[in-house]
């Protein structure tokens, strides 16, 4: 099996969670998990009022181009097919070893774990990738994301003056 198949599962409270990649074909449930997160869910993911993907941001988001992006979907099995209820993705900064990494869950399945587990499995596929530092802009408002960051050992610096609300996080991936 190669990173671009990569797939791993979980068990949370009786419920098998597929921790795998983001496949072209995934363009339907990844529009319907996006549209159906709650505003300020979207709002702190997207950093505006966004209400649903664009065709071109699910033609992006969709078609991972490892090693320089990968992105990691968490589902559930849902009848005859599956839920998303989670994506971690990151995307290597052109000529760096330093990429920008998202992760968010389904407003239902906050709190249980999925995050995490996203964002280290990302972690693993990013370093195989050459990456050996991460970050992301996180709102300030945004409690949830700056406790997980907190916990998985980011350092968290504040906005320079006149850039807005978001905070800066970083982690060398070497550091665990």
């Amino acid at each position: 099996m190669g990173i671009l198949d990569y797939r791993d599962a979980l068990d949370i409270a009786g419920t098998p969670v597929t921790i795998r990649t983001m496949q072209p074909a995934d363009r339907d449930i990844e529009h319907r998990f996006v549209r159906e997160l709650s505003p300020l869910s979207r709002y702190y993911r997207f950093h505006s009022a966004l209400r649903e993907l664009t065709p071109s941001m699910l033609d992006r988001f969709t078609h991972v181009n490892y090693p320089e992006d990968m992105a990691l979907i968490a589902t559930i099995p849902v009848g005859e097919g599956e839920r998303e209820i989670g994506v971690a993705r990151y995307a290597r900064y052109p000529g760096t070893d330093r990429a920008e990494i998202a992760v968010v869950v389904a407003d239902d399945w906050q709190g249980k774990g999925i995050a995490t587990r996203l964002l280290l499995d990302l972690r693993g596929l990013a370093h195989a990738a050459g990456i050996r530092h991460l970050e992301a802009n996180v709102l300030s408002g945004n409690k949830q994301m700056l406790q997980l960051a907190r916990t998985l050992g980011f350092s968290i610096k504040p906005p320079a003056p006149g850039e807005g609300q978001a905070l800066e996080l970083g982690k060398d991936i070497d550091e665990g």
